[in-house]
């Protein structure tokens, strides 16, 4: 490979790195607010503080803290009442006005828009 075709190669890769991070990393920022379901009932609101509160789409609510990592990862601690935090941690991807939450095992993928 040529010195020139090398440098164009390698600034293709970076463009591309560049662009996933864009893409599928999200600031806390980003998920500040109120999200519900696509096609579905159930809710998600985060906090600036930290907190957040879920309703899934049999109505059963929970709340607790959440952080979020730079690298996509959303931790979730939820708290009920007489029973010990349950985590829940999540890969997210934040385009616009959607949320997609990943389990953490890639089997379930959930999608939000974001609620005026």
């Amino acid at each position: 490979m040529k010195s020139g075709e090398f440098k164009g190669a390698a600034r293709v890769l970076l463009l591309v790195i560049v662009l996933f991070f864009l893409t599928f990393c999200a600031s806390k920022q980003d998920l500040i607010g109120e999200w519900k379901e696509v096609g579905k009932v159930a809710t998600l609101e985060f906090s600036t503080d930290g907190n957040f509160k879920a309703v899934d789409n049999q109505g059963m609510a929970v709340s607790g803290q959440y952080t979020l990592s730079k690298n996509g990862k959303l931790r979730c601690e939820i708290q009920q009442e007489g029973v010990s935090k349950d985590v829940v941690n999540l890969t997210i991807s934040i385009r616009g006005d959607e949320l997609i939450l990943t389990s953490s095992g890639d089997s379930v993928v959930e999608r939000y828009r974001r609620e005026r």
